[in-house]
């Protein structure tokens, strides 16, 4: 009978940038592609079995502080524009007067998109999706002029 093999995990170290600009490195010697440290991305995962290689590659960052290791980041972003449908509904069963006061804190195309077409669906008040459509144009001109289309065919 065979044994079954046991997954192992792998320690990861992380690291961050420590500055207010751009930082390039490398996984290890002789790494072609590399990797940016950005405002959007500002730290970089390695696996203990590439942390000596890593460290030789990088070790003008390290010293000069340019990059430092870390605690893991987080990955739980609190985010205006990731409303679910149930979100979504609740909000409109709250009325026009708290859409228009959430509206402006939502920047994401397709949330408003999605947001206005369910608002269609259920047939929510003209103010409700004039509402939308206003905010939707704001963040997004060419977004309106494919919402202006379906409103011609809906008449």
């Amino acid at each position: 009978m065979e044994k079954m093999s046991t997954l192992e995990i792998e320690k990861i170290t992380y690291y961050k940038k420590t500055v207010p600009y751009i930082v390039g490195g490398r996984r290890f010697i002789g790494d072609s592609i590399g990797f940016v440290l950005t405002p959007e991305t500002p730290w970089v995962a390695v696996k203990e079995s590439n942390l000596r290689d890593f460290k030789i590659a990088n070790k003008r960052s390290l010293m000069e502080g340019l990059i430092m290791e870390t605690d893991e980041p987080s990955v739980d972003w609190e985010t205006t524009n990731s409303y679910s449908d149930e979100q979504i509904d609740t909000l409109f069963k709250a009325g026009v007067t708290k859409v228009r006061k959430v509206l402006p804190e939502i920047t994401s195309v397709s949330t408003v998109a999605r947001m206005l077409d369910r608002a269609k669906t259920q047939r929510r008040s003209e103010a409700m999706i004039d509402a939308l459509e206003e905010r939707l144009e704001e963040i997004d001109h060419e977004r309106v002029e494919l919402v202006d289309v379906e409103r011609a065919l809906d008449a």
